[in-house]
């Protein structure tokens, strides 16, 4: 700020009201003018450097934990994904402010059944009782995912998003509105997995997002017009059968692909990435999975596959 007004208060207000990095006198001299515009200059390039920096390691982590999970428990990506595309959705619909923020809530939230076996999630999926140890470990997973991402910068919200998915949370705190978000997100999360849980029982969409409406009467009722609304097919092409060696990235397979001995490889619904296409022609290659796959090409896939061809 270059001003002839040098009063103590035009000082203080410009500081503090009006972020101003400084305060210069008139007259002034121009090599004045001109280290100060230079100091200027630098500071903004180290805020941007560091801001891009913390950026690109945040999405680094995220992308690592998500393909880390898809190889580890595909069962629990698949479920993750499924709720990610639904939340894309609904916070579009809704108009939510930094929609980034649910979607990684939705990718992380199956983190912690990393440390459970296989079989374990696979019997909750398909409806299966658990024995009482079982259900524990699993009630658990949330708070294990919370301890892993808490301990990422910038992630604490999701983490608390994550951590409180099997809770109503809906009374948000007045005047706090960074804890509100983090409800609201943690709201979100609960009823769109509780949505998946009953589409992937066959409850149809109209069904399950009425009878999720009834049973959170306190919630917001645009969250259920973009349930109603929600069409799980929406991202999907073409679908056709494709030999592993002509995989592309970005396709969805639309079928589990297990090994000879029943194992879970891949979970229905799973895109296609650099790490999940070197896994299923390694086991190819052992020739314990079949030579090809069912699956969907969204239209920028297909595009490129047809433009290739």
């Amino acid at each position: 700020m270059l001003t002839g007004n040098a009063d103590m208060d035009t000082a203080i207000n410009a500081i503090n009201e009006g972020s101003i990095f400084r305060f210069l006198n008139k007259p002034c001299s121009k090599e004045v003018l001109a280290k100060t515009l230079t100091a200027a200059l630098v500071q903004y390039r180290l805020v941007t450097a560091e801001k891009q920096l913390l950026e690109q390691t945040l999405s680094g982590s995220i992308q690592v934990l998500t393909e880390v999970l898809s190889l580890v428990n595909p069962a629990a990506f698949s479920r993750a994904e499924r709720a990610r595309r639904y939340i894309r959705h609904i916070v579009t619909a809704m108009s939510l402010g930094n929609p980034w923020q649910y979607e990684v809530a939705a990718m992380m939230s199956q983190l912690g059944c990393v440390t459970l076996a296989p079989e374990t999630i696979e019997a909750v999926y398909s409806g299966q009782k658990l024995s009482p140890d079982e259900q524990a470990q699993y009630d658990a997973h949330p708070s294990v995912a919370y301890d892993l991402l808490s301990k990422i910068p910038r992630l604490e919200p999701i983490a608390w998003m994550v951590k409180h998915q099997n809770r109503p949370v809906v009374e948000f705190e007045s005047g706090d509105s960074g804890m509100a978000d983090m409800r609201l997100g943690a709201e979100i999360l609960r009823i769109t997995l509780a949505y998946e849980k009953l589409i992937h029982k066959g409850v149809s969409r109209t069904e399950a997002a009425h009878t999720l409406a009834r049973q959170n009467k306190n919630f917001s009722t645009d969250f259920f017009r973009a349930l109603v609304t929600l069409d799980p097919n929406a991202e999907e092409g073409e679908i056709r059968k494709c030999r592993i060696e002509d995989l592309a990235l970005g396709m969805i397979i639309q079928q589990e692909v297990r090994t000879g001995d029943g194992a879970l490889l891949v979970a229905k619904g799973q895109e296609v990435t650099s790490p999940l296409l070197s896994k299923l022609r390694n086991f190819h290659a052992r020739r314990v999975i079949a030579g090809d796959v069912t699956v969907s090409l969204p239209t920028t896939t297909l595009a490129f596959v047809k433009g290739a061809s």
